[in-house]
């Protein structure tokens, strides 16, 4: 029984503290309001990230190939400007000469 005494106490100062930070954030005036607006964003925030978590970890495919590519090295560079004046004909390739 000590255990479960010892339990709730723990959790008791753990909330204690937090509603002590939370007041930290408040004007002190409308402090209760201020808290309870600060506890119920909090709330938001966890169910959306949980949210989160859960639809993306439906959403991922486990396959064996990369989705990706990652060159080995950085030796074989190609030129922005080169590449451009290369392919000027392209219109797949076309660049905006708006900005100076």
């Amino acid at each position: 029984m000590e255990i479960i005494l010892h339990s709730n106490h723990v959790k008791g100062e753990l909330a204690h503290r937090t509603v002590k930070a939370w007041y930290s954030r408040t004007n002190r005036k409308t402090y209760i309001y201020q808290i309870t607006r600060i506890e119920r964003r909090q709330a938001r925030l966890r169910r959306i990230r949980r949210n989160l978590n859960r639809n993306y970890s439906e959403v991922v495919e486990k396959t064996s190939q990369p989705h990706h590519h990652i060159g080995i090295s950085q030796k074989l560079y190609v030129h922005v400007g080169t590449f451009l004046r290369e392919n000027s004909g392209d219109p797949a390739i076309k660049v905006n000469h708006a900005f100076p």
